[in-house]
């Protein structure tokens, strides 16, 4: 039986999702919040005092951005910088454009409500509040949907 998810899961009212890799886990993300998709950049301005998964600020097309490595947040995989190093430019619900960091770009996928399920916490190293839910995909994986607006929150950049 399925649960009603929470009315802030079809906030971007989209069905199409871009799928990335944490670690040895599949996320997605809806595609409207993706600006565009870019490597990590030579040229980051590290601001003193802040957590180390801030990784620092770059000027994207005249847009000073701040980028964020997920991976050290959510402890997940090595967090390693080369020319592989993917960079998620997403816009959050206040209109401010963020660089996610993440292991591996993968496709964009369509899905429909059927295959979306509540969000549920079983104790991963991403805590629940941090996920908008599960898609169920046709290979019976399961599929994590971030919450961008939660992950890039102001407050959670003071940690």
């Amino acid at each position: 039986m399925q649960a009603v998810l929470n009315k802030e899961y079809n906030s971007r009212n989209s069905d199409e999702y871009m799928t990335f890799v944490l670690g040895s886990m599949r996320y997605a993300i809806e595609l409207p919040s993706i600006r565009e998709i870019l490597t990590y950049p030579e040229l980051i301005t590290v601001l003193p005092g802040t957590s180390e998964w801030v990784k620092g600020l770059v000027n994207l097309r005249g847009e000073v951005v701040p980028i964020l490595d997920i991976r050290i947040k959510f402890a997940t995989s090595e967090a390693t910088y080369n020319n592989d190093t993917i960079v998620i430019a997403v816009i959050t619900d206040d209109n401010r454009m963020i660089g996610l960091v993440v292991d591996k770009i993968e496709d964009v996928i369509k899905l429909d409500d059927t295959s979306l399920y509540p969000v549920i916490d079983m104790g991963s190293s991403i805590p629940s509040r941090y996920l908008k839910g599960f898609a169920k995909l046709e290979d019976s994986e399961m599929l994590v949907i971030m919450d961008i607006d939660a992950v890039t929150h102001k407050d959670e950049l003071k940690d």
